[in-house]
């Protein structure tokens, strides 16, 4: 059985109540992994407010962490309980959420000098398999495909 992170509801409920937490925790579902600069630059907020923000869901056990040289990667918490990952791929696909992530994976794949990495690297670092091997093949609503 895989081994999940104890999370507080509370805490979980509290991170999900702020719309650039929810953008930027929908971003890193579609995306696997993103800096602080490439969440700055998507969501369109200055980097101490992102910096705040990917703090608090780090706290929250929402996010994990890794660094390569002087970049800092944040993705989901790949040992995120199955409850709250299930709550937080509904409102990626779902409503305003999904309308908003259409408009900020396209400002992100529009973003120049983006911090390049090796995917092998990414996957290595993961103790289980990508998100997006946990979500559904169907189409998501807002035209936003998961590429495989």
């Amino acid at each position: 059985e895989e081994e999940t992170t104890m999370i507080h509801d509370s805490d979980f409920f509290n991170v999900l109540s702020d719309e650039t937490r929810r953008r930027m925790l929908a971003l890193l579902m579609m995306e696997e992994e993103l800096s602080v600069c490439e969440l700055c630059f998507a969501v369109d907020c200055a980097q101490p407010k992102v910096s705040r923000h990917l703090a608090k869901m780090r706290q929250s056990k929402l996010l994990s962490v890794r660094r390569d040289g002087v970049w800092m990667y944040y993705r989901v918490n790949p040992q995120l309980p199955a409850w709250a990952f299930k709550i937080v791929q509904q409102m990626t696909q779902a409503g305003e959420c999904a309308q908003l992530l259409v408009r900020d994976r396209n400002r992100l794949a529009a973003m120049p000098d983006r911090p390049v990495r090796d995917q092998h690297q990414v996957y290595a670092t993961a103790s289980v398999t990508p998100l997006q091997s946990r979500l559904p093949g169907a189409p998501i609503e807002a035209g936003v495909r998961i590429v495989r």
